[in-house]
This record gives structure tokens, sequence and C-alpha cells, in this order.
């Protein structure tokens, strides 16, 4: 009897311990992989936004292959074009960033006569006064580090063709997955897990297209916005928007955050900021408790600390693009093991307030 115990103890700690070694090594899998992952992944989300297109073209007797060949060009025209405009917006961010740096240097000086003012006197910070703030915003280029991040345009374009022909692979195969399903497993099992694969589907495609409609509209209207308070590259910033909407709470504040603080170096007022932040407040609530749930039909529901965990995790193994990805990649995760009754239990954890 002590022998089986201790065996069964054993076992259980071996478990454990080769759980722990596949995690690491899961880990390591996705941060050296991340050239080929990040494409694969993002494709993936793609093609769920996708696939309406092409079910609805092969509905109206559009063979299969031109189908996914029309949803494909249609794609890469808005990518395209989606680029260009961001990468013009950018380049002539970085033209005029020279004058933007004096701006800051000067909004700096203005801060620390204020300061001097207030207290009666020269400030006493010998460090502050040591330190020569033309060549500190000179050394910290923010027009360096956009150039870096963005990179040239053929690069941008060279890795949405590997984006496009996967997305080409997965809108053509998934029309024999079910097939293939059938001639694998027999008639019953093989009917639920079909079945269990079209709610995946349908919920996962619920939510990314609630989600990229959403934030469209926030980026589309935020840049209206931008351009009526006369702020400068106002696409770019409505892109940023965009991007940033899929990163729940978090995004919102970070991405009307930028443009708000941008808007004091070029237009140097604060009642223009505080109105142009309510204005960016009052839109995002409006997408985010108003618009999506009536598209999704009912709220994604998600835990704060499991969103909060998801965005430490996938920020650490891909930096932004995980944290774009990251609440997605939970959602779908969710999805899934709403779907598996053996798996039920830790969507319950997932989700936030019972429902």
């Amino acid at each position: 009897m002590n022998t089986k115990t201790a065996f069964s103890e054993n076992r259980h700690l071996l478990n454990i311990t080769l759980g722990i070694v596949l995690l690491f090594m899961a880990v390591w899998v996705l941060i050296i992989g991340r050239t080929i992952i990040l494409p694969l992944l993002l494709a993936v989300f793609l093609s769920f936004i996708l696939d309406p297109i092409v079910c609805f073209l092969t509905r109206i007797k559009v063979p299969l292959g031109i189908a996914v060949m029309l949803t494909l060009l249609f794609a890469v025209v808005i990518l395209y074009l989606l680029g260009l405009v961001v990468y013009a917006n950018v380049q002539s961010f970085v033209e005029q960033f020279p004058l933007y740096q004096e701006r800051l240097l000067s909004s700096v000086h203005a801060i620390t006569q204020k300061l001097e003012l207030w207290l009666g006197g020269p400030l006493k910070i010998k460090i502050w006064n040591e330190i020569d703030w033309l060549d500190t915003f000179q050394r910290y280029s923010i027009a360096e580090g956009l150039l870096s991040s963005v990179g040239t345009f053929l690069t941008f374009l060279a890795k949405m063709l590997i984006v496009i022909v996967f997305i080409a692979y997965l809108l053509t195969g998934k029309r024999n997955v079910n097939q293939k399903i059938r001639t694998a497993f027999k008639k019953k099992e093989s009917d639920r897990i079909i079945l269990i694969i079209e709610n995946v589907t349908g919920q996962v495609q619920t939510y990314l297209g609630a989600k990229t409609i959403s934030s469209f509209i926030t980026g589309a209207v935020s840049i209206i916005i931008f351009y009526l308070f006369g702020l400068d590259f106002a696409i770019f910033w409505g892109f940023i928007i965009f991007l940033f909407n899929f990163i729940p709470t978090i995004g919102a504040v970070v991405a009307s955050l930028l443009p708000v603080l941008f808007s004091l170096l070029q237009i140097g007022s604060l009642s223009t900021a505080v109105w142009l932040s309510l204005s960016l407040a009052l839109l995002h609530f409006a997408t985010g408790n108003i618009l999506e749930p009536k598209i999704m039909g009912r709220s994604l529901n998600l835990s704060p600390m499991i969103v909060i965990l998801s965005l430490i995790f996938w920020g650490y193994i891909w930096g932004i693009t995980g944290m774009i990805l990251a609440v997605p990649i939970m959602a779908t995760i969710t999805i899934v093991f709403e779907n598996f009754s053996s798996l039920r239990f830790l969507s319950v954890f997932f989700r936030g307030k019972p429902q």
C-alpha cells in the first residue's frame, strides 16, 4: 500500500514537472518563432473576418477559387491604401519633428519659469539646471523610434504578403474541413465535432467582426474630431486609436492620451486639450457601451484580472502587437472552452460576472 501511494505521489509530481517544462518550452517557441507565428495568427483572425465575404460570394454561385481571389484582392487594396496613408503621415511627422522638438523645449523652459515664479526664486535643483534639454531631446528622437518601428513601406508590404498567403490557404482549406471530419470519424462523433466547430467559428466571427467594426468607427470618428480641433496628423492618430481599441480600457486611455498631449505641444491650449479629451472619452463610451453590445448581442464579459494578465503575458512575448492580439486570443480561447464540456469550468473563471 505504501509502495502504491509513493508511486502515485511520484507520478503526480512528475506530471506537474512535465507540465511546467512544457509551459516554458511553449513560451520559448512563441518567442523564437514570432516571425512565423505572428503572421499566421494574424491570418487566422483576418480569415474569420473575411470568411463571410467568401460565403456570400459562393452563395451567389461564384466559384470558390474566384471568390477567395476577389476577397483577397479586396483585403490587399484596403491594407495597401491604409498602409500608404499611415506611412505618409508618419513620414510627415518625422520631417516636422524638429519643429515640435523646439516647441517642447520652449514648453519645458516655460514650465521652469512658472515654477521659479511660484517658488519665489530660481530652482535650487542642481541636476535640473545641469541638464542640457536640447541635447536630451535630440538624443532621444521620437522620429527615429517611429521609423525603426514602422520600417520601410516595402518591408510592410512583404510582411502583409506572407499574411495574405496564409489567409488564402485558410479560406480555401476551410471548405474541406467538414468532409475530412466526416471521413475520419463516425457519423455521431463527426456531427458533434462539426457542431462545435460551427459554434466556435460563429462566436469568434461575431466577436472579431463587432470589435473590428467598432474600432473602425471609433478611429474614423476620432479622425473627424481631430480635424475639427485642427490637430496635425489626424489620420495617423485615428489609426493608432483603431489599433489600440482592441486593447480594452488601457488601450483607449493610451490611444487618447497621445493625441491630447500632442495637442498641447501643437496648439498650446489647455482648454483645447480638455475638450479634446472629453470628446474622445464620450466617443469611447458610446462605442464600448452602446455600439459593441448591440452588434455582439451580448457582452464578452472577460474577467478584468484575466485581461490584465493576458496583456502582460502577450505583451512580454510579442510587444505591442501581442497586446493588441491579447484580448482576441483570450476571447477565442474562452469561446473554445465554453463549447467543450470537459473545459467549460475554465471558461467560468475567464469570464467576469456570472451571466
